[in-house]
Order: C-alpha cells, then structure tokens, then sequence
C-alpha cells in the first residue's frame, strides 16, 4: 500500500510538471528574443528575406544572439535596422543588397556577424567606354538578390505567361489599378527593357539621355526605376535609385568619384568575408547605394 501511494503521488508530480511546461510553450512571449536572455551566435533565422504586398511593414527580428551584445550596427547603408534590438523593417531597407550585421560589445567590438539579402535587384557599379567595349558591355545587366550568377525570376518567353507571373521593369502604375501613375524613367531616355531588366547605356546615351548633342563633360543624372518581380515578393512594388554620369574620356573622371568606387570594392570585401575574432566595428560614410554608372565616349 506504500508503495501505492508513492507511485500515485509521483504521478501527480509528472502531471503537474506536464502542465507546466504545456503553460510555457503556449506563452506567446517565450520565444521573443526581446523577453529572453540569448547565449548563442548572431542569427534571424534566415539570410534572404522578400517584401511583401502588405499593409503593413514587416519585420526580422534577431532569434539568437550574443550575450555580450549591446548594438547592433550594419554595413552597407540602406539597412533599417533598431541599433537596441537589431530588428530590420524589411519594407523600409533597400532592396536587392547583401549586408552584413554586427553584435557589438561595450567596447565597441564587433564580437560576431552575420551576412542576409534584403530580396530585389541591383547593378554593379562600373565605367563603360562606348568606344572600347564590346557592345555587350554596353549594357548593365541587374543582379538578383546580390548574385550576379542567379537569373532572374523572369520567364524568357513572357508571350506563353500569365500577367501576374511577369516581372515588370520601370513600373509606371504604382498603385496597380491599371492606370500610369508615373512617366517612368524610359520618358527620361534611360533604356530599361521592361520584361528583363536590362539597360541599354549607348543607346540611352545616343537617344539623348544627358540631352540632344554633345553633353558637358562631368553631366550627372539620378533617375528613379520602380519594378516588380515574379517571385516570393508576390510582385511587391520596389523601386532602385540610379546614378548616371557622363565624361569624356575615362581621364577625365574625377579622383574623388574613383575613390568612391574603389571604397565600394573594399566594402562588398568586408560584407561578404568573414569575421575572424573580435575586431574594432568598421564602417564607411557613403552607403553602397545608388549605383554609379559612368558612360564615357562621345557622339
């Protein structure tokens, strides 16, 4: 009979402890990083994250972290990120980058780090000689989720798909209620083909894109493209600031904007290696975006 009772009182103990834990794992805040101590490395539990068509913004919150971490910091700018909680608002950073993320310590070193995508397109930042290139080269071609070798989410013969699995470059109705909105930048003789994405700088260049003539030299144009892609964005309106610049002769372009692109080279290096130890946290004053695109030649 003793032995009875102990048994039936270890399983009330069992009994109890089950429904402790079943009250925990049903607290919506046991898994928020924000109301738990975190040991682990610096992770979202993902690296490649898509905006979506909502009414709402949406959110990357950190899963794991550091526990010496103090701030959060980011290279290149364009990331919104909370510097206190790491939480990235995908809806409001720019699209198409690869950035990497910092748990910095009180000290002010980055103690570990981690690389994601915010998904859409980009263009590599280059000069292209209209007299001394390949007419291939001529074009800039986008980069897919900061991959030059990935294809774009855009079927290759659009004539045999749905509307809505077509990707659409320099989107002029923004609100989608089939009317245009915008002129778009082909208005501003930027050559953009509308189904992959790809501009046509000599073309855009002889079509009067810096105007009729002979541009001056140094000439600089920033356009605005919106587009929408076929993927898990469920074609989510995204938009790419362009920086265009005209010059003579590859010469004559400034030291200060070479600089500038020799720094973007040395920060797609620190975003994309790896970080071996402690370090001091290293940033650069101009963010990687929009990209510069440099037309030398003459007509």
């Amino acid at each position: 009979m003793l032995k009875y009772k102990n048994r039936a009182a270890w399983l009330i103990v069992l009994v109890n402890f089950i429904n402790a834990c079943q009250k925990i794992n049903s607290n919506p805040d046991a898994g928020n990083p924000a109301t738990q101590q975190q040991t682990g490395k610096l992770s979202y539990g993902d690296t490649l994250f898509y905006n979506h068509q909502l009414t709402a913004d949406k959110f990357a919150p950190v899963v794991s972290r550091p526990i010496e971490t103090t701030v959060y910091k980011a290279i290149p700018g364009g990331l919104s990120i909370d510097s206190v909680t790491g939480r990235i608002n995908i809806s409001k950073s720019e699209s198409g980058l690869r950035y990497k993320v910092f748990a910095v310590n009180q000290q002010g070193l980055a103690i570990d780090s981690v690389k994601l995508v915010i998904s859409g397109i980009d263009y590599a930042d280059g000069i292209y000689d209209l007299g001394a290139t390949p007419d291939t080269y001529d074009t800039a071609f986008p980069i897919y989720n900061a991959r030059p070798e990935l294809l774009l989410p855009c079927p290759d013969d659009d004539d045999d798909v749905e509307e809505d699995q077509r990707c659409v470059f320099d989107e002029t109705d923004l609100d989608n209620d089939g009317n245009d909105d915008i002129p778009g930048v082909i208005q501003d003789k930027l050559l953009v083909n509308p189904k992959t994405g790809t501009i046509d700088l000599e073309a855009s260049f002889r079509a009067g894109l810096f105007g009729s003539g002979t541009p001056a030299n140094g000439t600089r144009k920033d356009l605005l493209m919106y587009y929408r892609l076929a993927d898990a964005s469920n074609k989510a309106l995204q938009k790419i600031q362009l920086q265009i610049h005209y010059f003579r002769t590859v010469n004559d372009i400034p030291q200060q904007l070479l600089n500038e692109l020799n720094n973007r080279r040395n920060q797609a290096a620190e975003v994309n290696g790896r970080l071996t130890g402690t370090m001091e946290f290293q940033s650069y004053l101009k963010p990687k975006r929009p990209p510069i695109l440099i037309i030398v030649g003459a007509i």
